[in-house]
């Protein structure tokens, strides 16, 4: 058997240097289809060239476009890696799969729900995972359903002797895209060689996330000093930008030494990031430039599909969410999403989508940022409105309501500012009331501290770069309704008034 991969393992890093993207190869097709799943870290959809991004060609992921399906607005539910992930693994909002923290005594791990892992290997998919940064690890609940997980295995820590200010090695605990893309091929070569039934594979890359793991100094030197026609001025966008660019490299290898065994053209891919970036220009905008917020920098997300029964080149305007990837997914290997996924599924198929002739309305995003319990959102202290943020959006209007302060909540009009720059919400309170009563519907609030198992080693070691760990605050909550801020119940109800369904709304206080 070691020869027999070590030949087939050559023949894939070949494929990754010689063969063209779509050439042909395999030992025939599976009853069903080999199901990829790529995850992209931080990747905003606008630095993508086939979105129109200026910040340097990204010419793999261009290739999967034009060989399938784009969805030009695709939105995800959180600024946070690993609640991200469970919405895309699960096809659930937060409220659903409960996995709305990085770090707290509850509420940061998957527990006993329906994944794509676990749906297809009960229906004889041999599951593999290989990843690039600890917030995908099993720590988070991930490696349920694997027959094969490599990923970044290490702790949440404790500093100090405070039990509230939580955090991860960020330096040692990520890897680069090619180390990935190189083991993944190694893994996807052995299991081709002994097992002749269909796999599902999830890939997770890391690399514009942050600038502490960087490409190899002289391809780095290149990609950041390479002369583009771009906006981009500051270092810390540039970075982002040529680290986007090298992963893009490392996914045309994989990409290549896949179709080298055999395994790409007639599997099913689908292609998302977790969330985006502010930025230089979220920056400039919104007084952000990372993620942990929920303006269009950071839930505008790339989402491309490829393969049996994807038309090839299609360009889907029609908003959706990072929830429609596992049902989509499902349905497309010939599955039925609703019962394998459970009767909380938030998420739809996208195949109807994929019919040229077939209505294409736009889809009603949910996200959330659950800072203020969040034991590892150290950003909140410089930006105490973020703490806790609840959106919707149904493609034309977007609300971002703050419970803590809701006289700071905002509406867009994204179909005319799609940059999110004029809060409108006091010229347009029907718009505002209409989204708020969606949100009080959902009733996805968390007022009080998580509980229930799980705790920290101590160390005095932790990582920066938005997961900076800090202690917990307090808030003192009632209900209230979204048209009459003098209403106070103490419990959820409708408004005596309007009739509205009530909201929280109350004060917080971070530690001194």
């Amino acid at each position: 058997m070691t020869h027999a991969w070590t030949l087939r393992a050559a023949r894939a890093l070949a494929a990754a240097a010689l063969l063209p993207l779509g050439a042909c190869g395999g030992d025939g097709a599976s009853a069903r289809p080999h199901v990829i799943l790529i995850t992209l870290d931080t990747v905003r959809a606008d630095h993508l060239s086939c979105y129109g991004g200026n910040t340097g060609d990204t010419p793999a992921l261009d290739g999967i476009a034009s060989a399938g399906a784009l969805f030009e607005q695709a939105i995800s539910v959180s600024g946070l890696t690993p609640t991200s992930h469970a919405t895309i693994l699960t096809g659930r909002f937060q409220y659903e799969h409960g996995l709305r923290v990085l770090a707290g005594p509850g509420g940061y791990r998957l527990e006993d729900v329906p994944t794509l892992a676990t749906a297809l290997k009960a229906e004889g998919y041999r599951t593999g995972a290989v990843h690039s940064a600890f917030p995908v690890s099993s720590t988070f609940g991930f490696d349920e359903g694997f027959d094969h997980f490599d990923s970044l295995e290490g702790k949440l820590t404790e500093r100090g002797n405070t039990s509230t200010k939580v955090g991860w090695d960020v330096a040692s605990l990520q890897r680069r895209s090619d180390e990935t893309t190189a083991r993944a091929l190694r893994w996807m070569s052995t299991a081709l060689e002994e097992d002749d039934g269909p796999i599902f594979l999830w890939l997770h890359y890391w690399d514009p996330h942050d600038p502490v793991v960087l490409p190899p100094t002289e391809e780095f030197e290149r990609l950041f000093y390479d002369e583009v026609e771009t906006e981009l001025r500051d270092e810390s966008s540039r970075s982002y930008a040529a680290e986007l660019r090298w992963q893009d490299q490392n996914l045309g290898a994989l990409f290549r030494g896949l179709d080298g065994l055999g395994a790409l053209d007639e599997a099913l891919l689908a292609i998302t990031s977790d969330h985006g970036q502010g930025l230089g220009d979220g920056l400039q905008i919104h007084g952000w430039g990372a993620h942990r917020m929920l303006y269009r920098e950071q839930v505008h997300v790339p989402l491309l599909l490829r393969g049996p029964g994807v038309p090839a080149g299609a360009r889907i305007p029609a908003q959706v969410r990072t929830a429609d990837i596992a049902p989509t997914l499902l349905e497309l290997a010939g599955l039925d999403p609703v019962p394998i996924l459970g009767k909380y599924i938030a998420g739809e198929s996208l195949v109807p989508l994929l019919d040229a002739g077939a209505p294409s309305g736009d889809r009603v995003a949910y996200g959330e940022q659950v800072s203020g319990y969040d034991d590892n959102a150290g950003m909140r202290v410089r930006r105490p409105d973020a703490a806790f943020l609840y959106m919707v959006s149904d493609g034309e209007w977007k609300v971002i309501y703050r419970p803590h302060m809701p006289e700071n909540s905002e509406l867009f009009h994204v179909s005319v500012d799609p940059r999110e720059t004029q809060n409108v919400r006091e010229r347009h309170p029907e718009q505002y009331l209409r989204l708020m009563e969606d949100l009080a519907l959902r009733n996805p609030w968390v007022l009080e501290p998580f509980s229930g198992p799980g705790g920290y080693s101590e160390s005095d070691q932790l990582g920066g770069l938005g997961y900076t760990a800090v202690e917990q605050g307090s808030g003192s909550w009632w209900w209230t309704c979204p048209s009459d801020p003098a209403i106070h119940e103490d419990v959820r109800g409708v408004c005596p008034d309007c009739g509205r369904t009530l909201v929280p709304a109350g004060t917080w206080s971070e530690p001194k």
